[in-house]
């Protein structure tokens, strides 16, 4: 499960901010200054919005879990909710950092030019006319193609192909509403406004949560569809009082330069998206034909996942963008090494202890309401599935951050698409093995051939990055990994033996014994992992602790 398959309507990136080509390297301190202030303040906001997305969006799966359970109804959702994400994915998301921010920059970065200015609410006022027109358009053909549709990608015996069709009526004009959501946004990335554009998920989310506490009763899962469109509606409004004082002009001009940039930038991408679409796709339908609580249960376990994947590898990787961009030579690959070394320190022990305490983990954050301890047997079991894309991806991300400090796009793009056919040349074997009678094609096998897609992406991204600039032998990478996998074990051995004495004495009927087992196993691994770290002297975790005793005035 991809980072950007497990938060529905996932916020922009932040865009790096644009660089005025007749700017000198003479110029003032002040403006310098006043650049640093800018981009620290474009960070902490946007490191913010991500925190409480991420909060919130698990708030939100918690509600719905207590609600619907991981059963028909919540699987129908994920199905019908699937649309209106992969075409705002496919179009506006996928062109926000490739053309739309670059494009709406350049016109942005001389807003003193009142023609500049002018020109820059012309092409957003065509942007919106356009898309609206278009995805009006494709939003009724879809409406009337909804019965279709749903036998499509909610066919078979598992699935109830009427309940998605009539979710699917609610969801998809949501499609206009986010990829509006990402026009504003990148206008407001372009103009620095990141303020407006920070919350957008999280107001999304509290939607969400809003419309199941006063619909569930008299609407059932309706009340989710109902709440997706008015939460994408209300990430459009939350945003517009960022544009005021744009002289926004609708109007139907395609032929404006900035609509032919856009188009021009975004072709060379469109292939990989197109062919990723395709694959989040098949992982729905293959997750629906697997079982009735497959697509459900994938979202659940992807949520948990998105955690430490956000806010350590994700986080780690955009935190060196910066220096990687500015490093030359062995300093670049001394930053890259200094951040793979920090991400390994870090993740490798939250997946082992992910894998080890999937079943109290889930518990804890689910089993309540609908979602029963079958429901949570069967999470616990796709969340071990997906651990290991946790190590794929502490190696894969910041490689590809990498490349994009090198200004090249192309090497993961094309990368991307190699690793992607894989996956789906994998799951329709797995899928061909099951009908012919050799083995079952599980829920598990599904979720680990994505891990497994990861981790050929990781490959061939480290493969070519030692093409362009050679190996990182000289930066203790062999011996860290070494080391902290020995430290993470250990620690995954303490977290068994105390998880498993907790579960005989008080079981996890109760959300004190789940959060007692759940958090109380965790401490421990905790502990357990910082005594082995410091024992074996890694170097990330000595400085850590350096710092935090400095900060504490101890030592």
């Amino acid at each position: 499960m991809r980072a950007t398959e497990t938060e529905p309507l996932p916020a922009p990136a932040l865009a790096p901010l644009p660089v005025d080509p007749t700017s000198t390297g003479n110029a003032p301190r002040t403006n310098l200054v006043g650049v640093q202030r800018r981009i620290a303040w474009a960070a902490a906001i946007t490191s913010l919005g991500n925190l409480s997305s991420r909060v919130i969006g698990l708030a939100r799966e918690m509600v719905k879990s207590f609600y619907f359970g991981n059963g028909q109804a919540a699987s129908a959702f994920e199905l019908a909710a699937n649309i209106p994400t992969q075409f705002y994915d496919l179009l506006v998301g996928g062109m926000l950092s490739s053309a739309l921010v670059p494009t709406l920059s350049g016109l942005a970065a001389q807003e003193d030019d009142e023609a500049r200015r002018r020109e820059f609410g012309a092409l957003l006022g065509a942007l919106i006319g356009l898309f609206t027109l278009g995805l009006s358009v494709l939003i009724a053909i879809l409406w009337l193609c909804a019965t279709p549709i749903a036998h499509l990608i909610g066919g078979g015996p598992n699935q109830d192909a009427e309940l998605v069709a009539s979710l699917l009526r609610i969801t998809i004009p949501a499609i206009l509403f986010l990829n509006l959501s990402g026009i504003v946004s990148a206008a407001l990335f372009a103009r620095h406004k990141f303020g407006f554009t920070a919350f957008t998920a999280t107001i999304f989310n509290l939607t969400l949560i809003v419309c199941m506490a006063l619909f569930e009763s008299r609407l059932g899962v309706a009340s989710l569809a109902l709440g997706l469109l008015a939460g994408s509606a209300a990430q459009v409004l939350i945003q517009l009082p960022g544009l005021r004082g744009v002289p926004i002009r609708l109007s139907l001009n395609w032929r404006l330069p900035g609509v032919s940039r856009v188009i021009r930038l975004f072709l060379p991408v469109a292939g990989g998206l197109v062919l990723a679409q395709i694959a989040v796709q098949a992982s729905f339908i293959f997750a629906g034909r697997i079982s009735a609580e497959g697509p459900a249960t994938m979202r659940y376990a992807a949520q948990v996942i998105q955690f430490p994947l956000g806010m350590i590898v994700t986080a780690v990787s955009a935190a060196i963008l910066p220096s990687l961009s500015a490093a030359r030579g062995e300093a670049f690959k001394a930053t890259l090494a200094q951040g793979l070394r920090l991400v390994w320190v870090l993740i490798a022990p939250a997946t082992v202890g992910l894998y080890v305490l999937a079943t109290p983990v889930i518990a804890l954050l689910f089993q309540h309401g609908a979602f029963t301890a079958e429901s949570t047997a069967y999470t616990a079991v796709a969340l071990r599935a997906a651990a290991p894309g946790l190590l794929f991806a502490a190696i894969d991300t910041p490689l590809i951050f990498a490349f994009y400090a090198r200004r090249d796009t192309r090497t993961p793009t094309l990368v991307g698409l190699v690793s992607t056919t894989f996956y789906l040349v994998l799951i329709g074997g797995l899928a061909q093995a099951s009908q012919a009678g050799m083995r079952p094609f599980t829920l598990a096998d599904l979720i680990l051939a994505n891990s497994l897609k990861t981790g050929v992406d990781a490959m061939l991204m480290g493969f070519f990055l030692w093409r362009e600039i050679g190996g990182l032998g000289g930066y203790g990478l062999a011996g860290l990994i070494a080391k902290v996998s020995l430290a993470s074990l250990v620690m995954g051995g303490a977290v068994w033996l105390v998880m498993s004495a907790l579960l005989t004495r008080f079981g996890l009927e109760t959300l004190g014994t789940q959060a007692l087992v759940a958090i109380g196993a965790a401490l421990v691994g905790g502990v357990v992992y910082v005594l082995c770290a410091s024992a074996l002297r890694i170097p990330e975790w000595m400085a850590i602790s350096s710092a935090v005793r400095q900060r504490l005035g101890v030592g």
